[in-house]
């Protein structure tokens, strides 16, 4: 049954990837946009090929005129936008890329949307804009004072939206992102990136001689920064419980993390009995814009959305990506 046309930006993605296969599975339309800078063909391929055909459109939120001609060539319902540059390290160091990418493109699709009048948006955003935590577990009301150029984009683009538009929308502020498809068919596709999960997969494959602990002085039990995991399916099904609440919260906003908090030492302890080898460590300087305790109050979305995680538990997360991975170990550069 067909449920609308969903467009998608950033959708080769690792989160667009996994969404696009949870979307054609409940029956929706599904047009994905993105120029695959960060992206890859061969998971929609996957998906053409596993669950169903979607339209797939190379481009880039920065060109105006080709956003404009996709909207009129394309009856849409609503727009997931996923798209962005994430590396908050890589922030500090470009924030003018960061700033165009993130903000002055998401305003672009904005303006494309209201152009022919679709009024339906699910933005991804992130727990960067809360910054350093006044309290935890951190909700929606807590404060948001950006420590870096990519919260801050984030955060600049939700303050657009709160303040402009004329539209129903969801922003879903996503804690730290774990996870691959647990049937082992599509996984996690931006392997540059310096995330925790992905860094202890390359020291067990072989890829890097060892881990980095950055900073092992914060004030928590054992002076490692604590995280919010959640799994890549979860943050799915939140999408899809957006779109079927937007217009009925009209103008929400929703963190999305599994309540739960890990330290970084307890994260490699989990994943050395997981992949039965010693991950090797070594303790560096903190990361600029780093901080100590991060995690989340989902009780919004719980009681609103009416989502409930179901893959979020740390041995789930740790054990989907290590079970991809050492079939795939470069990922889809196989």
């Amino acid at each position: 049954m067909n449920k609308g046309k969903i467009l998608i930006t950033g959708g080769a993605g690792y989160i667009g990837s996994h969404l696009v296969k949870n979307l054609i599975k409940e029956g929706y339309l599904v047009l994905i946009v993105d120029n695959l800078s960060c992206g890859f063909i061969e998971p929609l391929e996957i998906i053409k090929r596993e669950f169903g055909d979607f339209v797939f459109v190379r481009g880039d939120l920065g060109d105006k005129e080709k956003l404009q001609k996709i909207f009129q060539d394309y009856q849409i319902d609503t727009v997931i936008h996923l798209a962005a540059k994430i590396d908050a390290t890589e922030s500090v160091k470009k924030p003018e890329l960061y700033h165009q990418e993130n903000y002055l493109n998401s305003i672009n699709l904005l303006e494309a949307m209201t152009n022919v009048g679709v009024d339906r948006l699910i933005f991804s955003s992130t727990a960067a804009v809360y910054g350093n935590p006044q309290y935890t577990p951190i909700d929606e009301n807590h404060p948001t004072i950006s420590t870096n150029p990519y919260g801050q984009t984030k955060l600049d683009f939700e303050k657009y939206l709160q303040k402009t538009a004329n539209l129903n929308y969801c922003i879903l502020r996503y804690f730290n992102v774990g996870g691959s498809d647990p049937a082992g068919l599509i996984g996690k596709s931006h392997l540059q990136n310096e995330d925790l999960l992905e860094n202890i997969i390359k020291v067990a494959l072989g890829k890097k001689r060892i881990l980095q602990i950055f900073g092992s002085d914060y004030e928590t039990q054992d002076g490692t920064a604590i995280r919010d995991f959640l799994h890549v399916e979860d943050i799915a099904q939140a999408h899809i419980l957006a779109l079927n609440n937007v217009e009925k919260s009209h103008q929400e906003v929703f963190n999305i993390g599994s309540e739960k908090g890990f330290s970084v030492k307890e994260i490699i302890d989990r994943a050395t009995m997981i992949f039965g080898k010693e991950i090797p460590t070594e303790v560096t300087e903190k990361r600029p814009g780093d901080i100590a305790v991060s995690v989340a109050s989902s009780k919004k979305a719980k009681d609103i959305l009416g989502w409930n995680p179901q893959y979020s538990d740390l041995d789930s997360i740790i054990r989907t990506d290590w079970n991809w991975r050492k079939i795939h170990p470069n990922g889809y550069l196989n």
